[in-house]
């Protein structure tokens, strides 16, 4: 299951055009969906980050971040959507935090 789940983060495939070599998306989706919702992604996330912090010899914890954000011209609803000048029109609004590993 995890295997499937990295697959579709690597290929940015759609659920249901998850490869055959894989159980069924369904089963994928849910198996995502209570890992998501559990917080166990972002536990993983935070182990593996620590992981290769303290590989390159560094703390294990990150010193700085960087943020960005970035304005997308959509139709859709949505919580981050605002209005942008520049764009003349209704927006989504994307913000990113990246550390360095």
């Amino acid at each position: 299951m995890v295997n499937a789940v990295l697959y579709l983060v690597k290929t940015g495939c759609q659920w249901r055009n998850l490869s055959k070599d894989f159980p069924n998306w369904k089963a994928v989706f849910m198996f995502y969906y209570r890992a998501k919702k559990n917080g166990v992604w972002d536990k993983v996330q935070q182990m593996l980050v620590k992981k290769v912090l303290t590989s390159k010899g560094k703390d294990e914890t990150p010193t700085y971040a960087r943020i960005d954000s970035q304005s997308v011209k959509t139709v859709s609803a949505s919580q981050n959507r605002g209005y942008d000048g520049g764009k003349r029109g209704v927006i989504l609004f994307i913000n990113i935090i990246t550390i360095r590993l």
